[in-house]
Order: structure tokens, then sequence, then C-alpha cells
């Protein structure tokens, strides 16, 4: 079958297939054609067109997500590239492989008043893995050879040492639409050897010594999808009396040994007495609570709350695991840095920990049980505002679906209650961006076969409006949009909402309503603004739809704040 005439071009697609690359998001334009020739005409791949680069990157960042694998980029020069920023951000800080494959000028143009030449090599450097410029003259066979081992090279960085995105720049000079036969592969594929590191074995037999001795161990676990050996052996270990684990919505770590909604627990926290009486140092957490050890792995943690906590108590040992960033230290108190892969670790350390007389997990686990019972007493009296929602809606979702949650309310909220059945849930937390979740959802729910819901702000919402500018639109999806008028998130974070003079400033009422937008797609919209309501709309949404179906939840921009403090502060009482 005909190729691009360009060699970079045609040795890209053949050796992304080669490699195991199967998808490739691409978005309009001139300078790109011999991408989207070599591409279009490679066997082995699917293209898909997104016109949009912003959203196309958050797309494909949502695939490669479902996929755990490699998703490529297709984008013209100039600006276009630019576009890709904040979806190559998230990518990076969540791990998340991306092959972005950037058409150019030729690198004589440059500031030189040609149309649509930037200084594109290497722009998006700081959040790549890798960033590559393939040679634009390969006439001779030493430049051809360089070039398919940069092809080589990129492609594998986009899984090792850790996963993330790289870039691939390349110059193309006109003629652009040529094709040609190429009857055998030119370059050669290079495999790579998958390894991993342990800890050796003194180290190991030192950790384990310490776990087993001393009393208080706290576990804290990240952002991720892990395997089921991973929960099994922090199952392991949350039986122990000396452990305790902490997991969020987005660690999709679920046992009934763990503490599971973390913000709802650290308010009852009991609090010791300021130091000197009548300073007010800010609460002062009771030093029996203090961890010995702090484990931490995996990504983002979206809880505030632990963050500050953690801070204050400053344990004698932070272990953090992680095989791919080194001194990662949130809580400042680091000691130990652990440069394996958490599945290994815990693998290697779990098993041969010793319990001892302790009662640190009964501690959290009795704040843990009282919480939950004043959680649903709480929620039995609150009116119909955001916390409401999330109850019933969270309620509602499927068994085994995938849940994204968009920022920044719907992911805070979600960490109030207990987790649904069989559910993995996402959240764009490597920057806390509100610009491509929708996106990234949408793209997402292309490549899985379970159903997929989105919950989401009317900000966020009508922010990435484009999301469904989308030919790739799958009837598993579905996206409740919970409208309080925009940003109300600033009226519940101290500061903000003591000003109000500036609070528009945060808040940014926006005055559009979200179903409008959705009428103008021709997709199905339903509304909820009580209980009752909510309750029917959500039976409806859920039914069989040939294509995504939405939901638009009013709730009140003054009541739901006010419930959100008075909850927390029920809590603490």
């Amino acid at each position: 079958m005909p190729t691009s005439d360009h060699f970079a071009a045609a040795e890209l697609a053949r050796l992304c297939v080669a490699k195991g690359i199967r998808h490739v998001v691409i978005s309009p334009g001139s300078r790109s054609a011999p991408l989207v020739i070599a591409f279009d005409r490679q066997e082995g791949i699917q293209c898909l067109q997104v016109i949009d680069e912003r959203s196309a990157a958050f797309f494909a960042l949502g695939m490669a997500q479902q996929l755990q694998a490699p998703v490529a980029l297709i984008c013209t020069s100039g600006s276009a590239v630019l576009n890709y920023g904040p979806a190559i951000a998230e990518a990076f800080y969540q791990r998340v492989p991306l092959l972005v494959l950037t058409a150019d000028r030729p690198e004589e143009w440059v500031d030189q008043g040609e149309g649509q030449a930037i200084r594109q090599q290497g722009v998006l450097s700081l959040h790549m893995r890798k960033s590559v410029q393939l040679p634009r003259i390969l006439s001779d066979e030493l430049a051809r050879w360089q070039c398919g081992r940069l092809i080589n090279e990129a492609i594998d960085a986009t899984l090792i040492p850790v996963a993330g995105p790289v870039h691939v720049n390349i110059p193309f000079a006109e003629p652009l639409y040529g094709t040609t036969e190429v009857d055998a592969p030119v370059s050669r594929t290079i495999a790579q050897v998958m390894t991993e590191s342990f800890i050796l074995p003194e180290h190991a037999r030192w950790m384990i010594h310490q776990l087993s001795t001393q009393r208080k161990v706290l576990i804290l676990a990240g952002q991720g999808v892990w395997s089921k050996g991973l929960q099994q052996q922090l199952a392991h270990l949350a039986k122990l009396p000396q452990c305790a684990v902490l997991t969020e919505a987005t660690s999709n770590l679920h046992d009934h040994g763990f503490i599971t909604c973390i913000d709802r627990v650290i308010e009852a926290v009991p609090l010791a007495p300021d130091p000197v009486p009548g300073v007010d140092h800010g609460p002062t957490p009771g030093p029996e609570y203090i961890p010995n050890i702090l484990i931490t792995f995996g990504g983002a943690v979206v809880s505030k709350r632990v963050k500050t906590l953690l801070r204050k108590w400053r344990p004698e040992q932070h272990w953090h695991i992680d095989a791919g960033q080194r001194h990662y230290d949130t809580y400042q108190s680091l000691t130990h840095d652990v440069a394996v892969n958490p599945e290994i670790f815990f693998a290697q350390v779990a098993p041969q920990v010793q319990a001892i007389e302790s009662g640190y997990a009964y501690m959290w686990e009795y704040i843990d049980q009282q919480t939950t019972t004043r959680h649903h007493q709480l929620l039995q009296a609150a009116p119909f505002c955001d916390l409401t929602v999330f109850e019933q809606v969270l309620q509602r979702i499927p068994a085994g679906s995938v849940v994204h949650l968009a920022n920044s309310t719907p992911a805070r909220y979600v960490q109030l209650f207990e987790r649904g059945q069989g559910m993995h849930y996402f959240s764009n937390r490597g920057t806390s961006g509100i610009d491509g979740c929708s996106s990234t959802a949408v793209g997402a729910a292309f490549v899985s076969e379970r159903p997929t819901t989105l919950l989401t702000g009317d900000m966020a919402f009508l922010y990435d409006s484009n999301a469904f500018w989308n030919k790739h639109l799958g009837p598993n999806l579905r996206v409740i949009v919970i409208d309080n008028g925009g940003g109300n998130i600033f009226r519940y974070i101290d500061g903000p909402d003591r000003d109000p003079e500036l609070l528009h400033w945060y808040e940014a009422r926006h005055g559009r309503d979200p179903m409008a937008l959705i009428t103008s797609y021709g997709m199905p919209c339903y509304e909820a603004f009580d209980k009752p309501s909510l309750k029917h709309a959500l039976d409806q949404l859920y039914e069989t739809h040939d294509g995504p179906a939405f939901l638009v939840v009013r709730t009140d921009a003054e009541i739901s704040p006010k419930v959100l403090r008075d909850y927390f502060k029920e809590l603490r009482g």
C-alpha cells in the first residue's frame, strides 16, 4: 500500500504499529499531511479526528488512561502545538503515556516571517519525558539510520522508565502530499526488554523489622489504578493492630479494612490543647494519632485536610515508594526514598510484617465508625444541595462503572462517600485544572466497554464545551452537570467568601445555561431541581440511549456551601 514519500512520516507510522500503538488522534492541518497520509494508510492503527487540538489532547489522555498504553497525537505546526500544553502537563504528572507528533516548518524559516513557523523544537519540553527533533534531510543512509533510532527511542520513552508524554517534532519541506510504495521496512525495530527493581534483602529485613516493632504505622495511597495483588497486600497490613490504611476514591483501592473517606474521618480526630494558653496556634491533633512511620505511594492526593495534618505532625519516619519520582516530599518529613514500584515493595515486605500490641488501627476504625453514623444522620436532615445531590447520584451510578470526576467540586465531594461496587474513579489531579475534564471522560468512554459517568460542575462543563464537538461519542457515556451558577467552591473556601466585593472575580458567575449548549448538540438532556425530580431524572438518564445522555441538576449557590460548612462543623463536634 502506498504511504507518504516523506521518510520520517512513513517510518513513524510503521514503527508505532510495530511497537504496539493502536490509536492516533488527528487534528486537521496542511503541514501534517505527510503524517496523516502515512498513518491513514498504515494497517493496524485506528485514526480518529478531533478538530480542537486542546480537546484532542485530553481525548487522547482519557483513551491512554483506560488502555494503559500509549496513544499518539498528530497536529499541524504553529499555535496548534501549544494547544496540547494543558493535557501534556496533566499527562506528565499523572504518568499517562502519550506520543505527541507535531509537524513543523523547516527550521530555516523560524523567525523569518513564514506563516505557522514558531520556535517549536522542544517547546513543551518542561512537561515531556523526552523531546526529539527528527532530521529534515534524509537522503543518505546515515541520516535514515538516525531517524529510525530516534523514533524507537521516543516510543519506548512513553513507558520506560515511567510512563508519560513524549514529543517528536518533524520538520517537513514542501511538497507535502506525495506518496510512494514501500516494499520492505527500512528502520530496525528495537525491542525494549522490561526489567523491575526490588529492595535489597538487607534493606527489606530492616523495613520489615521497623513495621513489626513500631506501634503506629500510617499508609496513605494516592491516585492510581492498582492490581488485586497490591490491594490484598494492603488488606493484610490493615488487619494488623499497628497499621491504618487511608485511601481516596481516585486511589481505586477499596476494602472494608481501609479508611476510605479521609476528609470525613480527619474532622473527628481529637485535638490537643494549645501549647500556650490564650495563644491560637491552630488545631493541633492529639499526639496519639501521630504515626511513627508514614508510608506514601501513588499520584496526587485530593484531600487538603490530610496534607495539612501530616505537615503538622511531621512523623519520625516517612517512606515514599515510587520507581520514578525522587525526593517527593509532599509532607515535609521524608526520611526514606524507596525507588521501587509500589506493587513490588508491598509484595516483598507486607507478608512478613508481624502483628504487635497496639491500639492504633482501632483508634482510626473507631473514628471512622462514629463519623459514618454522623454522616448519615446529617444527610437525612440536610436540604436539597450539592452534598445531597452527590449522595443520590453516587447511589444510582451502575455497578462496575468508570466514574470521571471534574475539578474542583466533584473531586472533593466524592471523597465524603463510600465507593460503589466495582467502580473505577479517575480525575485530572495531576495539575487539577478544569480545562479538559469533559474531553478526558469522552476519550475514556470511547475505548472503554464499561458504562462511563462524568460528574462535573457547570464551570468545568462550559469551559470544555468542545469536548462534545466530536464524532466519537459513545452510548456508554453519561454526563451529570451540577449547576450552582459557577465557581461555587469559592463560597466554601476560607478567604474568598469573606470579601463580597471580590467574590465575583473568584466565583465567575457565567449566566449561561448548560442545557442550551447540550440542546445545540442535539443530545438528550434531563433536568432536576429537588430530590424527587433527581430520582426520576437519574432513572431516565441511565435508560438505554443511542448516544450519550446528560442531566443538569440545579442547586442553590447560597445553600450548598452553608450546608457543607455545617456538615464539617457537626463532624468535629
